[in-house]
Order: C-alpha cells, then sequence, then structure tokens
C-alpha cells in the first residue's frame, strides 16, 4: 500500500501537469488561430480598400475645404482624422469602417463635386454624417458591405450626426442634396423631415 501510494500520488500530479500544460496549449493555438485570422483579414480588407480607391480613381488630400472641415468633424466626434479621399466628378460619398482595424482611423470618400457645390456648412453636414457611419459601424462590416444602401442605418447616422455637429450642418447638407437633384431625392427629403 505504500508503494501504490507514491505511484498514484506521482500519476496524479503527472495527469494534472498534462491538463494544466494541454489547457495552456490549447489557449496558445486558439489565440494563434485568431492573430492568423485577424491578420489575413486585415490583408484581405487592406487589398478590398485599395481595388476600391483605385477603381474610383480617388486620391488622398491631406490639405483643402474638405480636409480641413473634417478635421473639425473629427474633432467633435472624438475620433482620428480619417483618410480622406477625393474622386471625380461626382457628389457622392462613401465610408469604409472596416479600415479602422488598421490604422484606427477608417475612410471617407467623396466625390469632388461636392466640395465644389456644398458650402462649408454643408460640408460639415456631409461629412458629419459620413463619420456617424464610420463611429456607428466600426470594424464588424467589410469592405464590400456598404453597396446597399439601409435606409434606417441612414437616418440613425443623420440623427448621430445631429446630436453631435447641431441640427444645422445635417438640415444644410440635406437640403443642399435636394437643391442640386431638383427636388428629386427622396431619401433626403424624407431624412430631412424626420429631422424636423
Amino acid at each position: 500500500m505504500s508503494l501504490a501510494s507514491p505511484r498514484l500520488k506521482m500519476a496524479q500530479k503527472i495527469l494534472a501537469l498534462i491538463i494544466v500544460l494541454g489547457g495552456r496549449l490549447a489557449a496558445q493555438n486558439v489565440v494563434n488561430a485568431a492573430g492568423l485570422t485577424s491578420r489575413l483579414n486585415i490583408r484581405s480588407q487592406t487589398a478590398c480598400e485599395a481595388e476600391m480607391v483605385e477603381k474610383m480613381r480617388a486620391r488622398e488630400v491631406f490639405s483643402g475645404k474638405a480636409y480641413k472641415v473634417l478635421t473639425e468633424t473629427a474633432r467633435a466626434y472624438g475620433r482620428p482624422i480619417p483618410h480622406i479621399y477625393i474622386f471625380p466628378g461626382s457628389i457622392n460619398m462613401a465610408y469604409i469602417a472596416g479600415s479602422t482595424a488598421i490604422d484606427g482611423r477608417g475612410k471617407i470618400l467623396i466625390g469632388e463635386q461636392a466640395e465644389v457645390r456644398f458650402n462649408t456648412t454643408a460640408l460639415k453636414g456631409f461629412l458629419g454624417h459620413e463619420m456617424a457611419h464610420l463611429v456607428s459601424d466600426g470594424t464588424g462590416k467589410g469592405c464590400n458591405d456598404y453597396i446597399l444602401r439601409d435606409p434606417q442605418m441612414e437616418v440613425d447616422a443623420d440623427a448621430l450626426a445631429a446630436r453631435t455637429l447641431g441640427i444645422v450642418p445635417i438640415q444644410e447638407f440635406l437640403k443642399r442634396i435636394l437643391i442640386l437633384t431638383e427636388g428629386q431625392n427622396w431619401d433626403a427629403r424624407l431624412r430631412l423631415k424626420m429631422l424636423e
């Protein structure tokens, strides 16, 4: 009995050690697998964003009216200044929230006509709306997830921007959209009514 007892104790210690080490190694593999997945997702996200920016023929800007307004807007949100890209011809806009996982900033793309045809207040509303998407969407979505517009998501972005910047810039932005589309943008008209 005295021989079995030390052997039993030794076997219990070895078993306990295997369980502890096995758990730690398993946890390490999970961490390594998550790290690999994250690196792959970041690479995929970066490639997708680069392709999107290239297709739109957008160029990043570091000065000018849009950059200055975005700097003020980001400060109001308490966030780093997103990368801002201007693409030719359009007044359209886009945002890429997933890129916040890469450098914490995100990307906002605007058509060059928005910078030209929007006064500073309307541009602030325009960029404030896009910042609201960056803040609320976070990194859960990928680069290609912004093709379809969800009307409720747009209303929510307007509301967040109005709470952050005040209602006037958002109203000016939506009014300017209505003027530029000769009143034909039903989405902007509905969103403007919801702000009142």
